[in-house]
């Protein structure tokens, strides 16, 4: 049934096709090592952010060399229904997805922080996370800086612990080295 969508939801995976004739569908996870889908668990499959069809995991295969997962949803009997949810991304409500330790944060729940960075004694704004990606060995926060004429940048941020200094419900405070900035943000660290 298509629903209003789970404002507190995560995204998990996407459906990348069916896996045999009996209604699998194969999931590409955006964390290859997540062990969030179980069966029982119900899950949110959207093609777009507002509106949600609902669904009850039966059974959960992993294939971890793959960073997949082969999932039979309740009510997906066969490949052409399997088929037709291909290119759907599945959502995972906040409080079904296993606790974090205290180093650990959702990257999701980032997106929207200003960056910022100890220089010459003051905070330093260094934009704001837009979203991100991953390039198969790491995840990357994208941010976007303004300059103060106007222009706009956008650099890349490597989620690593060496470069997060403090992640707060305000801002995502880090420590970078040279040449890893937009030129203009690089400048004003030149002597």
């Amino acid at each position: 049934m298509d629903r209003a969508a789970d404002p507190s939801a995560l995204a998990i995976g996407e459906l990348v096709g069916p896996h045999g004739l009996r209604g699998v569908v194969k999931v590409q996870l955006y964390n290859r090592d997540s062990d969030a889908l179980k069966p029982g668990l119900r899950v949110e499959l959207r093609r777009d952010q507002a509106r949600a069809v609902f669904y009850t995991v039966l059974s959960v295969e992993s294939v971890t060399s793959k960073g997949q997962a082969r999932v039979l949803l309740q009510g997906v009997g066969d490949r052409d229904v399997a088929e037709a949810l291909r290119g759907a991304v599945l959502w995972v409500a906040r409080a079904d997805l296993p606790p974090l330790s205290a180093d650990e944060f959702y990257l999701a729940d980032v997106i929207g922080l200003p960056v910022l960075r100890h220089h010459a004694g003051e905070e330093q704004s260094l934009g704001e996370v837009t979203s991100y990606i991953s390039n198969g060995a790491q995840d990357l926060f994208e941010v976007a800086w303004t300059s103060p004429a106007g222009a706009r940048h956008t650099w890349l941020l490597p989620v690593l612990p060496q470069f997060i200094e403090d992640l707060g419900s305000d801002a995502l405070r880090v420590r970078l080295p040279l040449g890893m900035l937009p030129e203009p943000l690089e400048l004003e660290d030149a002597p």
